[in-house]
């Protein structure tokens, strides 16, 4: 049977594979005279880099036992390596690995390998921890390590975490970006309006769909309010304001009373008003409610500026 060629990735294949590897610090860059160009790799390191990077830095304290091991492949150098490098209860799981081995000097790149992998799967996951840990409420103990921690490492570790996370979002933001269409009206909303849907817009892209209903809401409040006014209704709005009575609940109320044409318009806004205020009240939506209330957002916003 022949053989199928293997597909050419698409460009948002590509985008998505570079970040993480130029966040890794996997890339080259030249400059001449034409411009500037970069190389980005994927190579597996060899023997000689990993033992480099092992033996890197100010703490050295891997450098001895790695000699050891490399001068004699044994049960003992082995154990002594792993635990230097991944602590006692690590290092004793990655040792079993190799229970079952006549160890001789042909598996010490094995080891070498093995040991870097993980030590690199572990600085990745504390990375990831770290920086996760910056974005909400955290424990007392990662603020000391935080305080006791090369600046440098520290911006290393985000810089890499982010991007990663962002290879990972971008397919799905292309995704669902290249699902919106245009969208149109007759009339032309204030500036506060599109601020808001566009804040909106971005929050579907990119993934973050409880902040993007709830800035739903604030974008149909702004229109409604906008288009009462417009359509000579201010005195009803400032008699709330002054009653303190001037929710999107009250307004919707108002908008029915003097607009009974827009019912199912003003229903879907009540409907998008209703999701917020349980996502803000009782707890975390589901992501496709979320999906959904935006999609019903835009078309609230269609018909309010377009009648």
């Amino acid at each position: 049977m022949r053989k199928e060629k293997q597909r050419d990735p698409t460009e948002v294949e590509v985008i998505a594979w570079v970040l993480p590897r130029i966040a890794g610090g996997h890339y080259a860059v030249s400059d001449d005279e034409r411009g500037r160009e970069l190389w980005v790799t994927e190579f597996e390191p060899t023997l000689e880099e990993m033992e480099g990077e092992l033996c890197h830095g100010p703490d050295q304290r891997i450098t001895e036992p790695l000699h050891r091991l490399k001068e004699q492949c044994n049960r003992n150098n082995l154990q002594t390596f792993f635990n230097t490098l991944l602590g006692e209860k690590l290092g004793g799981l990655m040792a079993d690995q190799f229970s079952g081995m006549e160890l001789s000097s042909d598996h010490y790149p094995l080891a070498v390998a093995v040991g870097y992998r993980q030590l690199n799967i572990l600085i990745g996951n504390f990375q990831s921890i770290f920086a996760r840990e910056r974005e909400g409420l955290s424990v007392p103990w990662l603020a000391v390590i935080e305080a006791k921690a090369n600046p440098e490492a520290i911006s290393a570790g985000i810089v890499k975490h982010y991007a990663t996370e962002i290879s990972n979002l971008f397919p799905r933001m292309i995704r669902r970006a290249e699902l919106l269409k245009v969208l149109t009206t007759e009339k032309s909303a204030p500036m506060g309006v599109k601020s808001y849907i566009e804040e909106a817009s971005k929050c579907y892209i990119y993934g973050r769909f409880i902040a993007c209903l709830i800035v739903c809401r604030s974008a149909i409040e702004f229109a409604l309010r906008d288009r009462l006014i417009a359509t000579g209704h201010e005195k009803a709005i400032q008699e709330l304001k002054y009653k303190r009575e001037d929710s999107l609940s009250n307004l919707i109320s108002l908008a029915r009373r003097v607009s009974p044409s827009l019912r199912s318009t003003l229903d879907d806004a009540d409907q998008v008003r209703r999701a917020a205020r349980d996502a803000v009240h009782k707890g975390v939506p589901e992501s496709e409610l979320c999906k959904m209330e935006y999609i019903r957002t835009r078309g609230v916003l269609r018909e309010l500026y377009s009648r």
